[in-house]
């Protein structure tokens, strides 16, 4: 009699808590989960916008303009901003721009390796691999002049590989093993896969840097051309990690800088 019970109780548990948690892991239109991510809305006046960096790095916005809207197809402007051409893949579901919710929803490695903001997410329609796109593309005008890798790239790859925040630039002897840890790809092999200047990949090993509670952040793939980039980080099961390189050939196929 009392497993009996027992067995009633838990079915009725599991019935009260999947209405709750199972809408909000539910996708929505714009590719978004409601329980992990916000969608990102911007005052319509600018200047009344303001952000401010506070305890630990967190970035903090607020605005004082009432009439707010929604940030709508960020992805298109921010790759034209850098001259990079992308094509949206049949076999991914491709978000809006959305922010990351913060702990203890996500867990704070997840921010410190993947960062807030998220220009776009693509999820794979086998549900083992999850993309972010980020692309930050603020210029007006691209300068073609430039050559060099970005320097402020390395803020964010110190931050991601746990070596301190990205507030402060990597030290000479905190660079010396950031380049024994990332990959540089030839200047051949960038040019012929994106047609870009650099492409650098990093492995994320932070155990505890997950998505969703079951997608691990594994590596970042940075392709740069004229001192722009866009970075894709590679969200995954165990089972879509076995098959990580299948996914990093859907990037190679998705992105192009122009000439």
């Amino acid at each position: 009699m009392n497993n009996i019970r027992i067995l009633f109780l838990a079915i009725c548990a599991i019935a009260c808590l999947l209405p709750t948690y199972g809408q909000k892991d539910t996708i929505t239109a714009e590719g978004i989960f409601p329980k992990y991510n916000h969608l990102v809305y911007r005052p319509k006046d600018l200047s009344k916008h303001t952000i401010e960096i506070v305890e630990d790095g967190e970035i903090k916005e607020s605005s004082t303009d009432p009439n707010m809207e929604l940030i709508r197809g960020e992805l298109d402007r921010a790759t034209k901003a850098i001259g990079l051409i992308y094509k949206r893949l049949p076999q991914y579901i491709i978000s809006e721009t959305f922010g990351l919710e913060f702990p203890p929803v996500n867990p704070k490695e997840l921010h410190m390796t993947a960062n807030n903001a998220i220009t776009s997410q693509w999820i794979h329609e086998d549900g083992e691999c999850i993309l972010f796109i980020k692309c930050p593309g603020m210029k007006s005008k691209i300068d073609k002049s430039i050559t060099k890798l970005p320097k402020e790239l390395f803020y964010w790859i110190k931050q991601a590989l746990g070596m301190g925040s990205f507030l402060i630039y990597p030290t000479e002897e905190e660079m010396e093993k950031i380049n024994k840890k990332i990959t540089c790809w030839s200047p051949r092999k960038s040019k012929k896969v994106f047609n870009a200047q650099y492409v650098i990949t990093s492995p994320i090993k932070n155990e505890k840097s997950i998505y969703m509670d079951l997608y691990m952040h594994k590596m970042d793939l940075t392709m740069i051309k004229w001192g722009e980039r866009l970075t894709v980080s590679f969200l995954v099961t165990k089972k879509g990690n076995k098959n990580i390189n299948k996914y990093i050939k859907d990037v190679e196929e998705a992105f192009w800088f122009e000439n």
